[in-house]
């Protein structure tokens, strides 16, 4: 192992604590999320960050939000799984009645489901097309958490992360409006 590796080690190592910490202290007990496993991914960032020798002005801030941003990302997948599960949960492949038949409300036909496909990925484009902390704001408030809990995830006071999610569903807004979509109320 070269100096610059255990170097690099060494200060993962002292900071796991606090990764541990954060993560604990961030991570949702209701989803069923393992915190060592979140603190690994987190120290593996930490350790990539760190070998890409880019200058690093306040480490134990950037070391919160590797904590926090790593902890977001398993929020997500644990909450798309759990999605993906209900979809498919009154879906039996084996059924032997038949193919499925569809619900004859006009909310589930074919036409409104690819509407709604269409304006998601709409939606999506325009969050993906905010500016860095705008999307995490506005990301975050879509999946469901207050100001006050994303300024807390993010190391941000409430009053920014609401200026962030306000400003950024305005920007989305605006540019759904430039592509011709409207909300129905205008």
């Amino acid at each position: 192992m070269s100096f610059r590796t255990a170097h690099e080690a060494r200060i993962v190592e002292e900071y796991r604590r606090f990764l541990g910490d954060a993560v604990a202290k961030l991570c949702p007990r209701d989803l069923g999320l393992q915190v060592d496993d979140i603190v690994q991914e987190a120290s593996l960032r930490l350790l990539r960050a760190i070998e890409t020798e880019r200058e690093i002005r306040d480490l134990a801030s950037y070391v919160y939000r590797i904590a926090a941003t790593t902890t977001i990302d398993a929020i997500r997948r644990a909450r798309s799984r759990r999605e993906e599960q209900l979809r498919h949960e009154g879906a039996e492949e084996n059924d032997d009645r038949g193919p499925h038949i569809l619900p004859t409300s006009p909310e589930l036909s074919p036409e409104r489901l690819a509407e709604r496909s269409e304006l998601a990925r709409a939606i999506t484009a325009a969050v993906d097309a905010l500016p860095e902390n705008r999307r995490r704001a506005v990301g975050l408030h879509l999946e469901g958490f207050t100001t006050h809990e994303i300024g807390e995830l993010m190391g941000w006071t409430e009053s920014k992360a609401r200026n962030l999610v306000y400003r950024g569903l305005a920007d989305v807004r605006d540019t759904l409006r430039a592509g011709g979509i409207t909300s129905g109320r205008e």
